[in-house]
């Protein structure tokens, strides 16, 4: 897995800076599987804090987390201590350390593009492995769910994005495509695969729209994608922000931005079913 997000440093501060998106689209994805919600057993693979697994432990029978950052296992097992349903293990993707037909349903939040090493524009070896991983530990009928955003998604559904464009053409390579996700489905065996965007949701949560947010580095750490900004890079993104805020412009900067991101959204959700 890549390392260019020092999450042992953002680990205490994660959990202000992003939200748990689409879990409606996530709990139906998993309904579509003929055993009942309360009588699954579901995979979070590469669980951060455990945010996504504590909105869903009363409405799934069972969830696993698995994660390799050890500050961020550790913030999961503080957040999640107490739920009876919940078993968080270390372990590093994309191998998953399970027995064969161990789940009914998997998701991966916003974690494939940790996955590769971003030197490549067209081939996902990881990608493959961990569908092929997935394939193994699903039983029959289970679903798999991969939450990841799309180039254009990437460039245009953060309104920060405009801000460190050369950074975001770095991160963006390391994102599968979602037509290269589809076919990787279908290349592991799985079936149905479909895709679905939430237009309506941010994955920054409510501070994503303030106005000084990137002069915070809390607020930063929220994205990796400006740990990939150069030094140069980021003291213009920071003093274009002061000047805009400082101008009165800010408000319709921000409007600008918003109205790219209602049309196109900033993730995507791509499932398949092992029949």
């Amino acid at each position: 897995m890549s390392k260019y997000e020092d999450y042992h440093a953002t680990a205490a501060n994660y959990d202000q800076t992003r939200t748990p998106a689409g879990l409606e689209i996530l709990l139906g994805c998993f309904a579509a599987n003929p055993r009942p919600l309360s009588e699954q057993t579901v995979l979070d693979a590469g669980c951060g804090t455990g945010t996504c697994i504590r909105m869903l432990s009363d409405k799934i029978g069972c969830l696993h987390g698995l994660e390799l950052n050890k500050n961020m296992l550790r913030r999961a097992q503080e957040n999640l201590q107490g739920i009876r349903n919940v078993h968080l293990r270390h372990g590093k993707l994309p191998e998953l350390p399970y027995e064969a037909e161990s789940f009914d349903g998997l998701m991966c939040n916003q974690v494939l593009h940790h996955l590769g090493s971003g030197r490549s524009n067209s081939a996902f070896p990881e990608l493959t492995r961990l569908l092929q991983e997935a394939f193994r530990v699903l039983r029959p009928n289970g679903v798999i769910v991969l939450n990841t955003s799309s180039r254009k998604q990437l460039r245009d559904g953060f309104w920060w994005a405009d801000l460190i464009p050369r950074a975001v053409d770095r991160i963006a390579v390391r994102f599968p495509p979602i037509t290269e996700i589809e076919a990787s489905f279908r290349a592991a065996g799985f079936h149905s695969a479909g895709r679905l965007v939430p237009l309506h949701e941010v994955l920054q949560g409510q501070g994503y729209l303030d106005p000084q947010g990137p002069l915070k580095k809390s607020y930063r750490d929220g994205d990796s994608t400006w740990s990939l900004a150069e030094q140069e890079e980021l003291d213009a993104a920071l003093e274009r922000v002061r000047t805009m805020n400082a101008q009165g412009t800010m408000a319709a900067y921000l409007e600008q931005r918003e109205a790219l991101r209602r049309n196109i959204g900033q993730a995507t959700f791509v499932f398949a079913r092992k029949a």
